[in-house]
């Protein structure tokens, strides 16, 4: 097998691929932690106060108490409720799955006039969840979603233009929405326009320090894969200085804050003694971190490792199933000849 090295590049999530169920739930998982993190003032009636509750609920492991709050919340007019009632209805959290009540509170939501709820009504329309699937009622409605501003439709729309879902494939058209993103302070698009540069796509030509420099300005926005491909930056010199040094600090800080990539990256340069002092049982604690987090490259070198006992006991079986998984159909696998 052939060992992969540091990433050099990243798509939407771990794996570059995007899947509307997921993007639904992390928009919806994104506005409960801001509103927990808020506070949780208000009387014990009160929708917003029965919204937090409900969504702590489900992060408690109380699913069946959280949808009764959330509910009440939701038939109170709590739109952010009612979005995430819809994810409960759509995955059978805590209620039995019913995509037809799944489409009906994020529509509720919508009509209430929810920004984000008008934009992740299109995700419905797109695969066909709980209501006829119609790609091209999901792409008008994006569009003038995104022609009134709303950055919640700019941010899917850019996610289907980069991989051609819904409509053809077009990463200038994806870049154009993530530059409109990144002048409001959005620090994915930010990310993605530093990886545009980095690698001369979306009619970019490569300039490795305007792309270190986007990767700057993601990860002072808070993005953690933003400071993880800084970190990569630093290790290699690509548009910085090289300095491994900084590079370690960087792709550490992004590991802590859940960055499969940088965890399998801390895993090649303890493996291979960059920047820090050679550990392969290291090397594999960071591996399996980036496998379990997603991250594709980290599964294949952990199957390596485990194939060959490599900083760990051999697991011929283990190391197959890891091996599988990082070459599944849709999943890219990048970096290979690194």
């Amino acid at each position: 097998m052939r060992r992969r090295g540091l990433n050099r590049r990243s798509g939407i999530g771990s794996t570059g691929t995007m899947n509307g169920n997921v993007i639904l739930r992390h928009a919806v998982y994104c506005t409960a932690m801001t509103l927990l993190l808020a506070g949780c003032g208000g009387p014990a009636g009160d929708p917003q106060t029965q919204y937090r509750q409900g969504v702590e609920l489900l992060n408690s492991g109380n699913p069946a108490k959280a949808v009764e709050l959330l509910t009440r919340a939701a038939e109170a007019g709590q739109a952010e409720a009612m979005m995430e009632l819809s994810t409960c209805y759509n995955y059978g959290t805590g209620v039995g799955r019913d995509q037809d009540a799944a489409f009906g509170w994020i529509k509720k939501a919508a009509d209430s006039g929810s920004q984000k709820a008008r934009a992740y009504i299109s995700i419905f329309y797109l695969q066909g969840i709980g209501t006829p699937q119609s790609p091209d009622t999901a792409i008008q409605l994006l569009d003038e979603e995104v022609k009134s501003g709303n950055t919640h439709a700019m941010t899917i729309l850019a996610g289907l233009y980069e991989v051609g879902a819904g409509v053809p494939e077009d990463a200038r058209k994806a870049l154009e929405l993530h530059r409109r993103l990144a002048s409001q302070g959005v620090a994915d698009s930010m990310y993605y326009i530093g990886r545009c540069y980095i690698e001369g796509t979306a009619g970019l030509q490569k300039n490795e320090e305007l792309g270190a420099g986007w990767y700057r300005k993601a990860s002072n926005a808070g993005s953690a894969a933003g400071t993880g491909k800084l970190g990569a930056c630093y290790m290699m010199g690509r548009g910085v200085e090289k300095d491994p040094v900084q590079g370690i600090r960087l792709l550490q800080e992004a590991a802590d804050s859940g960055d499969a990539d940088a965890m399998h990256n801390l895993g090649v340069c303890y493996e291979r003694g960059l920047g820090v002092e050679k550990d392969v049982t290291r090397a594999v604690e960071f591996y399996r971190q980036g496998a379990e987090a997603g991250c594709v490259e980290a599964m294949y070198n952990l199957s390596v490792c485990l194939a060959n006992g490599t900083g760990t006991a051999k697991n011929p079986d283990e190391a197959a199933m890891w091996k599988a998984k990082a070459e599944e159909p849709g999943i890219p696998l990048r970096g290979r000849d690194n």
